[in-house]
């Protein structure tokens, strides 16, 4: 066997293992002169060590080299008949959408991941990527019916004048320097042959990878259930042969003592009991058929998890409050629902029922983590945050055999990128139940639950917008005021003479 591709097999399982040091070491050892096949290998995994170390630019330069040897590749001429086996641009192309996902640039990595579906419009996690780059593109304003992106809505003003010529004047971003915007940056890297982003798209996807991945639940159990009897007729055969072989043994011997070893295994120097090689073979196949079904299992209730959260947000943006509460009381009803994903279906029916005009069963979903009057539970811990992405398996493509092969969680300062921390949690439940006593017209109560969300989240600026809210409401102007001031997102900006 060529060195350098048993190096390149010893680093794939150094890789598995998270020992990301020694899996580069052995990568870059095996690519002294290699050829342009392994150079697609080497240069696909460099590109995922560095994605598991939380280097996403670097990673983003590694696929690309792939993907330049795979064109490479192609280009050949004469053209060999190994250059479609070593051709793995799709492959690669989705771990660049992982990476383009990572770092921020939805419409990219969709580019990415709608050229990789040739081969994984069949993976519901694909799909799945697909409506995260659309919930990114929301989020970040690249959605055209959108406006500015949701965290960039502070204001910039400038002081003009002074004393009584003094004004203030507030720039607008669209027209800020004529410089062209990241939207349009970004969308002109897509074809227009392609889908643009969009919410409808979301759902769509969602549904995609939720119709999806119950046939893969349904195939799991088929497979499970198929091969019972396989295993059954396997341990059959080779209990019939063991029996065979030792009643022969027994025929042609005049030796008349019993042969007990015969029925109970072999025994071996130390007097230790053995088992025959047929058992020990059929317990280990279906030890790893057990273990591959559990493994499958625990990523599908992981992906519904995440498919029905998506879901639901997604159809209270497109105004579907019945369909969002369908969704978030699906995810409920799962046995190994998560905490943090429990938490934002309870938001997310709670927002739905009140749309719906059902104020009291919203409350229901609200006061689950109320105890003792106004006190509120934490949703969650962040203990309970580890916990999760240190199960969650991460699905950076293997060029070599298509499968997962990141699985391993991703660094410890990109979880706060993941979800809410536990007090920011219970400042956004203290809101919803302000929101939900103003619905009801109890102000006294909507003030409390406010001031309180101020408190556990001095930075939320939902907290402050119901607080002043409510102080307006009442008629206190001052303490409005007075939130404004201290909550407010304004920049000023040293003073530019404009052009005359």
């Amino acid at each position: 066997v060529d060195s350098s591709r048993t190096l390149i097999l010893k680093s794939q399982l150094e890789y598995a293992r998270g020992n990301y040091p020694k899996a580069f070491k052995l990568l870059k050892a095996s690519s002294n002169q290699p050829d342009l096949g392994s150079s697609i290998v080497i240069n696909n995994n460099m590109g995922c060590i560095y994605y598991q170390q939380g280097k996403h630019h670097t990673s983003s330069i590694f696929f690309h080299n792939a993907l330049s040897n795979c064109s490479s590749v192609r280009r050949e001429k004469p053209r060999k008949l190994a250059a479609f086996s070593q051709d793995k641009s799709l492959l690669i192309a989705y771990n660049c959408g992982v990476q383009y996902l990572a770092c921020g640039k939805p419409i990219l990595a969709a580019r990415f991941f709608l050229k990789a579906s040739l081969v994984f419009c069949s993976r519901p996690l694909l799909w799945l990527r697909l409506a995260e780059c659309c919930l990114m593109a929301l989020e970040r304003g690249l959605l055209k019916h959108t406006g500015a992106p949701i965290h960039e809505l502070d204001l910039r003003v400038q002081v003009i004048g002074q004393g009584k010529w003094r004004h203030i004047a507030v720039e607008n971003d669209s027209s800020c320097n004529g410089n062209e915007s990241f939207h349009d940056r970004e969308e002109s890297a897509i074809d227009n042959s392609q889908p643009q982003l969009s919410l409808p798209y979301a759902r769509q996807c969602l549904l995609n990878a939720l119709h999806l991945l119950g046939s893969s639940e349904s195939k799991h159990v088929k497979s499970g259930s198929s091969m019972k009897p396989l295993l059954e007729e396997h341990e059959s055969s080779e209990a019939a042969t063991t029996s065979k072989n030792s009643s022969q043994k027994n025929s042609g011997s005049n030796d008349m003592k019993p042969k007990d070893s015969a029925s109970s295994g072999q025994v071996n120097a130390n007097g230790d009991a053995k088992e025959p090689r047929g058992g020990s073979h059929t317990n280990a196949a279906t030890n790893a058929m057990s273990e591959f079904e559990d493994i499958g299992r625990r990523e599908n209730e992981k992906l519904k998890q995440t498919i029905l959260i998506d879901l639901a947000y997604v159809e209270l943006e497109l105004g579907n409050p019945l369909k969002a509460l369908s969704a978030a009381l699906s995810l409920q009803k799962l046995p190994e629902c998560s905490r943090m994903y429990a938490f934002l279906a309870h938001l997310y029916a709670a927002e739905a029922l009140c749309l719906l005009n059902r104020p009291k069963e919203a409350a229901e979903h609200l006061f689950t983590y109320l105890s003792g009057g106004h006190n509120v539970e934490l949703p969650y811990t962040g203990e309970d945050c580890k916990q999760w992405q240190a199960k969650k398996a991460m699905d950076a493509e293997d060029a070599n055999t298509g499968q997962t092969a990141a699985r391993t969680p991703v660094p410890e300062e990109q979880l706060d990128n993941v979800f809410l921390s536990p007090e920011e949690a219970r400042g956004a439940l203290y809101v919803n139940l302000a929101s939900m006593y103003v619905m009801q017209g109890d102000l006294e109560q909507a003030s409390r639950f406010a001031l309180q969300a101020l408190a556990t989240a001095p930075n939320s600026q939902e907290a402050a917008v119901m607080a002043v809210y409510l102080d307006l409401k009442v008629g206190n102007t001052r303490e409005a005021l007075a939130k404004l001031k201290r909550c407010c997102r304004v920049r000023f900006l040293p003073f530019t003479k404009a052009a005359s």
